[in-house]
């Protein structure tokens, strides 16, 4: 009896720890609750995940007395002429990502997401053409992008690029691989309504 008992006494932070690093794994229910944890969780989020920083390649590290911070996608991950960033908050889940695209010389087509974690909806924001300074939205914006031999289809294809291979796709191979596009646990992409028409 003394056997068994010293046996469970010895394994029992074994135990607790293998129980504590469960609750954790079961209570992140989508890629984004995972790439929020793999930066602001607590130390579990180093036995668990590669910070998303580095999965995005950069190698600054998160301030530890800053509010938020951005940090760029690199090279690696967008093409030469894109830029991709994200808008990280200390303490909070909703965080933003920026995309830019160049289509000609001054001229560059832009959108954002916002993980809303309330409503569990990565969705997509603030879809712009810009060019030499003056911005379009909506219809006027599929009318000054055809003068570029590209439409609402291109819009989509630029969109499920930026949300399903950058963002996610990236966590997906070089984050954590409990999840995919065929499995976004609770989570829903929400694209605008632009180009879902």
């Amino acid at each position: 009896m003394k056997k068994h008992l010293k046996k469970f006494l010895w394994l029992t932070p074994f135990l607790l720890f293998g129980l504590y690093w469960l609750g954790i794994y079961l209570s992140l229910r989508n890629p984004m609750e995972e790439i929020n944890y793999s930066e602001n969780g607590g130390w579990m989020r180093y036995v668990m995940f590669k910070p998303f920083t580095e999965t995005i390649g950069s190698d600054r590290i998160w301030k530890e007395d800053e509010g938020f911070q951005i940090y760029p996608y690199s090279k690696g991950i967008v093409g030469v002429d894109e830029r991709l960033s994200v808008l990280m908050f200390r303490d909070s889940t909703d965080w933003t990502f920026r995309y830019e695209v160049d289509v000609d010389k001054d001229v560059t087509v832009g959108f954002g997401f916002i993980y809303d974690s309330k409503k569990k909806i990565f969705r997509q924001t603030g879809l712009f053409f810009s060019r030499k300074g003056t911005t379009y939205k909506g219809q006027q914006l599929l009318d000054q992008l055809a003068a570029y031999g590209k439409d609402r289809t291109w819009l989509k294809k630029q969109s499920k690029k930026v949300a399903e291979q950058y963002i996610l796709g990236t966590w997906f191979k070089r984050g954590s691989s409990r999840y995919s596009l065929k499995n976004l646990g609770d989570m829903k992409i929400k694209y605008n309504k632009l180009i879902e028409e």
